[in-house]
């Protein structure tokens, strides 16, 4: 059982030490990323490649954003609650077991807008957190847009039910990559 860790003891610590638990799965990130790029596979080509790539990785880091901005209204305590049976199933298989299946899945073919994807949670959480041990630089903009765009959403973030909304978005979007 992980208690009072701090973040270099304890690699399944780190983002949840940082991030207060505000954001979205990482899984959910990497398949809304991936659906992102598999739609415009089915878009004629109408500029060069490096323009699609830089558009597509561009269009993973907004939806990162936005993500970010409804997962208030999914479940993520604001503390991790590693004495909960739930809260560990939840996270050792949803968090970390799919987001390791997903990246292994489709890495060969998605790895560079996988990894746009969870870009800002890497520049936060990692590099300037974790390494140079400065404030989050994206995640506060997202925590204003937020509450000034999304604040009608419910906050159902300790809420066990509230996985089920987040399993109806990951699940639609996997169903989607799978159909494309």
């Amino acid at each position: 059982m992980i208690r009072n860790h701090d973040a270099a003891s304890s690699i399944l610590a780190i983002g949840f030490k940082f991030q207060g638990m505000k954001q979205m799965q990482m899984s959910t990130h990497f398949l809304i990323g991936i659906l992102i790029a598999k739609l415009f596979s089915y878009i004629p080509p109408t500029f060069p490649i490096a323009v699609t790539i830089i558009l597509i990785a561009v269009l993973a880091v907004i939806a990162h954003y936005l993500l970010d901005c409804i997962a208030i209204s999914t479940y993520h305590p604001y503390k991790a609650h590693w004495d909960d049976n739930f809260f560990k199933i939840f996270h050792i298989l949803y968090t970390y077991g799919l987001s390791v299946f997903i990246f292994i899945w489709f890495f060969k073919d998605y790895w560079w807008v996988m990894l746009f994807s969870i870009l800002p949670d890497i520049i936060d959480w990692y590099i300037l957190r974790l390494i140079f041990h400065k404030e989050a630089l994206v995640h506060p903009s997202i925590d204003r847009v937020r509450d000034a765009l999304f604040s009608w959403l419910p906050d159902l973030k300790e809420k066990k039910w509230a996985i089920i909304n987040e399993f109806i978005l990951a699940g639609a979007s996997g169903i989607s990559i799978i159909l494309l």
